[in-house]
């Protein structure tokens, strides 16, 4: 899913969100590789079930989780107002290690160096 040299750079508000981008795809290689790291998710989403300022967090993710694991890839992973949403609000459950985040920190580098992604208003 990352970008080549002859597509159009990826689009991101901010560095931020570029992180959480990357960040997800590592999480979807291992919900591929073992679906039932998706328990972990759904754990913490029982947990907060009480909690009325969870309520967004509840809802999208009850439908997502609902599909099955190839839907939360697609969705965690996507370049749309729907991914963004899934991103945003994904419960913690899928930690990633140091070394993860510095390959996604290089990652992130690399796409800015190489003009495979723009952010906010960059033309």
């Amino acid at each position: 899913m990352l970008p080549s040299m002859t597509q159009m750079p990826l689009r991101f508000w901010d560095r931020n969100k570029h992180m959480s981008w990357l960040k997800a795809n590592l999480a979807a290689r291992r919900i591929q590789n073992n679906p039932s790291t998706l328990l972990h998710l759904r754990r913490h989403l029982d947990a907060w079930r009480d909690d009325p300022g969870d309520a967004l967090t509840i809802r999208v993710w009850d439908d997502i989780l609902a599909q099955g694991a190839d839907a939360v890839v697609q969705r965690i992973t996507a370049l749309d107002e729907d991914g963004e949403l899934a991103r945003d609000t994904m419960p913690p459950g899928i930690v990633l290690d140091e070394a993860e985040i510095v390959a996604c920190i290089a990652e992130r580098r690399r796409q800015e160096v190489l003009g495979l992604v723009v952010y906010g208003s960059d033309s």
